[in-house]
């Protein structure tokens, strides 16, 4: 019989996995009903827990003082790719309370990085990351309003915060 533990000292600069299975566990609970639907479709579920894995990212850049609850979208962006490097080159336009989102050489696609056939859907998580942490800090509820995915190249998503 073989017995082995493992112990670590928590690295508070190494958080954003765990917050991301939070947010995962949190939203699969909370919006179930959706996810579930079978027209709600891929893409939707992945927003949806996306966006919860996008606020608890926020929780811990809020915690680690990485940002403060006064940052703009665009400097919660900025420390977001910083931290978390979900891709090459991502901009962000605000235009009012609308959001327009452009991301290039992503990091995290499930089929582009991942090399996951997904029978001719898309299931991007960097909309919903970015909505969540944008939409946690200002304080504000973030709307899809438009998505226009082509995996592999570039990604666009525009979306309100009220």
């Amino acid at each position: 019989m073989s017995f082995f533990r493992f112990r670590r000292k928590k690295d508070p600069s190494r958080n954003y996995l765990n917050r991301m299975a939070i947010g995962l566990g949190a939203g699969l609970v909370k919006a179930r009903d959706a996810i579930l639907n079978p027209d709600f479709g891929p893409q939707g579920a992945m927003d949806v827990l996306s966006t919860w894995m996008g606020q608890e990212i926020a929780k811990e850049l809020l915690h680690q003082k990485v940002i403060t609850p006064a940052s703009s979208a665009e400097e919660v962006l900025e420390k977001l790719l910083e931290e978390v490097r979900i891709a090459e080159d991502l901009s962000i336009e605000m235009e009012g309370d609308t959001a327009h989102v452009v991301v290039q050489n992503c990091l995290i696609c499930p089929r582009k990085v991942g090399g996951y056939d997904l029978e001719g859907h898309t299931a991007c998580p960097v909309g919903g990351l970015v909505r969540g942490a944008i939409g946690l800090v200002s304080g504000k509820t973030p709307q899809l309003s438009k998505i226009d995915l082509k995996t592999g190249e570039i990604c666009k998503t525009d979306f309100a915060l009220k």
